[in-house]
């Protein structure tokens, strides 16, 4: 079978992939460059630096803005192959959770070209259990490597000079995601395998402030996590001390799939839980109980129409999206329960509700502190970095 290196620039194989070169360097390895749309085959007994340099001509130092190739693109491009098609392990890709979003959903797209997406019915004609992902960059996200090969110093060297001569312009590149820094060249490869169904949720991860969050169920696992669980009992516990089911109706703004949206209704509030994301509305009014009405607004829907007059708003988790804070001052409510991390609540909130005179903090608490958790059945951990409430009653308002 032939190994298959599938990348989205062609500088990435001597970045994170030499080691792989090496265990096959007496067999034609296929590279895959995403951004060029193109494949080379590097054949077999040819030393790393001449393998390497077949791929200077795919170096593109200046870009990162092309249109992504589609699933279908990729499996075409494996399909045309000189050699038969990779099989199990012989297939190797960006994990799905680089911090380079780029390469990140072209490591996605890749699970998909070789495997079909869950809950769709497009078919591949390719069909692998798993593909081989590096670890790449996260400073965030701690991938559990299933592979680590430190390479040699003629291997380091080679790497080095390749960059130094092909894609010298990276190394002061303004675009963050090309810069070539260095422990963007790395001299332990790490490598982990993933699933459908687990890339998908590592990159619903990763996308967390974009639409693809919603590639994945319950991507944040709100519905699998104690530590989630018992940070969504304290909140909704916490609304119950500043307003009761018949006070009138909450809004809960960015509602996601509804976990907070479940226990407020289960406590008897009529709640109406919007939510602009399409993916994870749908699964929200599936799964939505008597008393809870979805909606398809943003923060910035309910300020511009204020027609959703409230006992209270919630914005639990969700002032992460640079929304302009003014926007609360039109919000058809007198209380409105703000929970944040700690970092956003001192960087955004508390400069600007010292220069506004609209609101007062009624009470400042604590509902979950930080932790770390591990996340997609253990192939990964992160720190979740805890949440503290703030409400906020309009001046004026007496409890």
């Amino acid at each position: 079978m032939t190994a298959v290196i599938a990348v989205l620039h062609a500088e990435d194989v001597a970045l994170e992939f030499v080691s792989v070169l090496r265990d096959h360097a007496d067999e034609d390895v296929l590279v895959i460059v995403g951004q060029a749309r193109a494949s080379l085959t590097l054949p077999a007994g040819l030393s790393l630096r001449e393998r390497l340099e077949l791929l200077g001509p795919l170096v593109e130092p200046g870009g990162n803005t092309a249109e992504l190739p589609v699933p279908a693109d990729v499996a075409a491009l494996l399909g045309e192959a000189p050699t038969p098609a990779p099989g199990p392990g012989e297939l190797w890709t960006h994990s799905p959770a680089d911090h380079r979003i780029r390469r990140a959903r072209f490591g996605w797209i890749v699970s998909r070209a070789v495997s079909p997406f869950p809950g769709s019915s497009a078919s591949s004609s390719l069909s692998l259990p798993a593909v081989t992902c590096s670890v790449g960059d996260n400073p965030f996200l701690q991938t559990i490597p299933g592979t680590a090969t430190a390479i040699t110093g003629a291997e380091a060297e080679a790497k080095i000079d390749f960059i130094n001569r092909r894609a010298g312009e990276l190394l002061r590149s303004r675009v963050a995601d090309r810069l070539v820094t260095t422990d963007r060249v790395p001299a332990v490869e790490r490598f982990f395998t993933a699933g459908a169904e687990q890339a998908n949720r590592l990159y619903a991860l990763i996308s967390s402030l974009g639409d693809d969050a919603a590639v994945a169920d319950d991507p944040w696992e709100f519905g699998r996590s104690a530590y989630e669980a018992a940070r969504l009992d304290a909140t909704a516990a916490w609304t119950a001390r500043w307003c009761s089911p018949q006070d009138g109706p909450i809004v809960e703004v960015g509602a996601c799939q509804g976990e907070l949206t479940r226990r407020l209704a289960g406590k008897g509030y009529r709640v109406q839980a919007t939510e602009p994301n399409a993916g994870f509305r749908a699964r929200l009014a599936e799964r939505a109980e008597p008393g809870v009405e979805v909606l398809p607004d943003s923060l910035e829907d309910l300020a511009d129409h204020g027609e959703r007059q409230a006992a209270a708003y919630l914005l639990v988790e969700m002032l992460y999206y640079d929304q302009d804070l003014t926007l609360l001052d039109r919000l058809p409510t007198d209380l409105v329960l703000v929970a944040l991390e700690t970092g956003q609540l001192n960087e955004r909130i508390w400069p600007w509700l010292r220069e506004q005179s609209t609101w007062r903090v009624a009470e400042r608490v604590e509902l979950a502190p930080p932790t770390l958790e591990p996340v997609c059945d253990g192939l990964a951990y992160l720190r979740k970095r805890g949440s503290r409430g703030l409400v906020l009653a309009r001046a004026g308002w007496r409890r």
